[in-house]
């Protein structure tokens, strides 16, 4: 059995794969998703366990090149929404959630990309839903109007967590509206049947990458109580956490999943850091301390 590389040594290994890699070109096709071993991989690692600023500036130089001319800035809803010009057919058609977490990690790292790329922001406001989330599948915008929480999530982060002002009105309905749809689904619940959506939401995972479970929404939840000064509807936080129950250990957070598991939806490759982490029935240092991004 191979031995488990430390945390340092595993930070390093990373900061050093940043330091000269050039592997921050979006994905070519649907199957490099799978794929956990590129660069932004290893900077949202960094990011969720509170170490964005040993990211590489050069890495975050070209993070930042690549949002400003290889991401097409438009959610491509229709065939109308998509580039025309041909220099533009072959940017890169980003979604919600994973613009938002590219969005935060840079931000967490001092980039000023309300000033450098307004467009990130007015993306994530826009694509607000009635039910008050979002959705990355383009055909909700034009048919069901149902959001998807692990859609959800990232953006409304995004928004609380780097607006480094007051609130404008707009992000305040924004982020009330997506707290409302996550009260109203009691975090993992369907509002119709009250059944939990998804068994895997209840399972404490880290890191989370652009992936949803009841602790996130929880962790957003309590923050925008506090930040917006509205209560939590009583009992909520009580029944969330009971839920969560198998995966507490005497105040210690168990980890219950990894996205990157190879028997998983996004099992693919892997890199030190993810394997120097807390597995799963591992108590996460990072969770339990809250020592992460969030």
């Amino acid at each position: 059995m191979t031995a488990r590389p430390s945390v340092s040594a595993a930070i390093e290994a990373s900061i050093r794969f940043l330091k000269t890699t050039s592997s921050l070109e979006p994905p070519h096709d649907e199957g490099s998703r799978h794929k956990w071993d590129g660069a932004w991989w290893h900077m949202a690692a960094l990011y969720e366990i509170g170490q964005v600023r040993l990211i590489p500036e050069s890495a975050i130089v070209q993070a930042q090149t690549l949002l400003r001319t290889r991401v097409w800035p438009v959610f491509v809803i229709e065939d109308r929404d998509g580039p025309v010009l041909g220099q533009d057919l072959g940017k890169w058609d980003c979604c919600h959630c994973e613009l938002a977490v590219f969005y935060q990690i840079l931000q967490a790292y001092g980039c000023r990309l309300d000033d450098e790329m307004p467009w990130i922001r007015e993306w994530l406001l826009k694509h607000q839903l009635p039910d008050g989330g979002l959705n990355c599948d383009p055909d909700a915008y034009l048919h069901s109007r149902k959001s998807s929480i692990v859609s959800s999530l990232p953006p409304l982060e995004a928004i609380l967590r780097y607006t480094d002002r007051p609130f404008t009105e707009r992000e305040k309905e924004f982020l009330d509206e997506g707290a409302r749809y996550l009260i109203e689904h009691r975090l993992v619940c369907s509002k119709s049947s009250g059944d939990v959506i998804h068994e895997d939401w209840l399972k404490p995972c880290f890191p989370r990458f652009f992936e949803y479970d009841l602790l996130r929404g929880l962790a957003f939840l309590t923050e925008w109580s506090a930040k917006r000064s509205k209560p939590l509807p009583s009992g909520f936080a009580e029944e969330a956490l009971e839920r969560m129950k198998p995966y507490l250990d005497e105040g210690q957070i168990r980890i219950g999943r990894q996205v990157w598991d190879a028997n998983g939806e996004w099992g693919g490759e892997t890199f030190a850091l993810l394997e120097a982490l807390a597995g799963v029935g591992e108590v996460s240092e990072f969770l339990s301390t809250g020592h992460t991004s969030a």
